[in-house]
């Protein structure tokens, strides 16, 4: 299948190596405006193409650029994309209705991939439109390829799913941060800090499959205990609170995009 990526930022090199690792095969050309590409094709065994001149015979392009960026990249390859293209795109805040106006295009694939797809970890949820029934199958194989994934009912549930697991790895990322520098403040030193936070933040990851988060709190907080201690201060703090919080600021932001 003919890929066509346009971007090559953190998302677009992680899309290019879960497409790579796929056995559909997949041939990946990329238009990035990131001067390193043309250093580093090669290894990442896609081919680039910065004049376009292989946009016309793509299956699927992939648009992998800022949000901001979407209308000025219309008005510079709309009149190349080929007739029966599937444009899928994971520019946040952007509706599908959106992007066929600036493209002038009716096949789309709206989607809110995350970064874990990098490490064979990613989850993605997506919205198609004008698609036939063969052209959605041959997205279905792609997205299948890039990572666990699944269709919203509503367009409008992208936003929310890109407020929880499309920003989400940072969320967790900002814990670990803080889990980091809290054992460096209690004499740890900092390659001891780092090994512990990196191991329970994996072992969490695998142990809380198949049980509810509830289950796993109690097996680990016992009464009177050290765990106890600590999870009545996120309590007092109002941890909750303000991780939905954070998580509406999220979807807000994601929702103007689109009017942007």
């Amino acid at each position: 299948m003919n890929i066509f990526l346009i971007g090559f930022g953190n998302m677009g090199r992680a899309i290019a190596k879960a497409l790579n690792g796929a056995k559909s095969g997949y041939e990946i050309s990329v238009a990035s405006k990131d001067g390193l590409l043309e250093k580093t094709a090669s290894e990442h065994s896609v081919a680039l193409d910065n004049s376009y001149s292989s946009l016309e015979n793509a299956e699927i392009i992939i648009l992998a650029v800022k949000p901001q960026d979407l209308s000025s990249l219309a008005e510079e390859v709309k009149e190349k994309i080929g007739e029966h293209a599937i444009i899928l795109s994971i520019a946040a805040g952007v509706t599908i209705e959106k992007i066929k106006n600036r493209f002038g295009r009716d096949k789309i694939v709206r989607v809110m991939p995350n970064l874990g797809l990098s490490v064979g970890e990613g989850i993605s949820a997506w919205k198609s439109s004008g698609l036939s029934s063969s052209e959605l199958g041959k997205a279905r194989t792609l997205l299948d390829d890039l990572s666990e994934n699944f269709e919203v009912e509503k367009e409008g549930d992208i936003d929310a799913v890109t407020a929880i697991s499309g920003s989400g790895p940072a969320y967790f990322f900002l814990f670990a941060k803080s889990l980091e520098k809290s054992a460096r403040a209690l004499g740890l030193s900092e390659s001891q800090a780092r090994a512990l936070v990196e191991k329970t933040l994996s072992a969490s990851a695998s142990l809380q499959k198949g049980k509810s988060y509830e289950e796993l709190i109690s097996a680990i907080a016992s009464k009177g205990g050290t765990t106890e201690a600590a999870l009545k201060v996120f309590n007092e703090r109002q941890l909750s609170n303000i991780v939905e919080e954070a998580a509406k600021a999220a979807y807000e932001r994601a929702q103007k995009l689109s009017n942007e």
